[in-house]
């Protein structure tokens, strides 16, 4: 579980780019349903960023050393 960090480099960029084109939004929105990555109110919008761990990328992801058992896809 250390290797799960409260913000991927892909929300990051994300953030980065939205901040960017003007739009402005929360983060992990605790009031909202599923606890969004980004939530942008004014038009109602939330967005939900998956990250390589989840997926299991090939390239990217990789599986935790303890209780490896749990972490492997059936």
């Amino acid at each position: 579980m250390r290797s799960i960090k409260s913000v991927s480099k892909l929300e990051e960029i994300v953030s980065k780019e939205l901040w960017r084109r003007g739009f402005r939004f929360r983060r992990n929105v605790k009031d909202l349903f599923g606890k969004p990555d980004f939530a942008i109110k004014k038009y109602k919008v939330v967005i939900f960023i998956d990250s390589c761990f989840w997926h299991n990328c090939p390239v990217h992801g990789h599986l935790p050393k303890t209780n490896v058992e749990y972490w492997q896809i059936v």
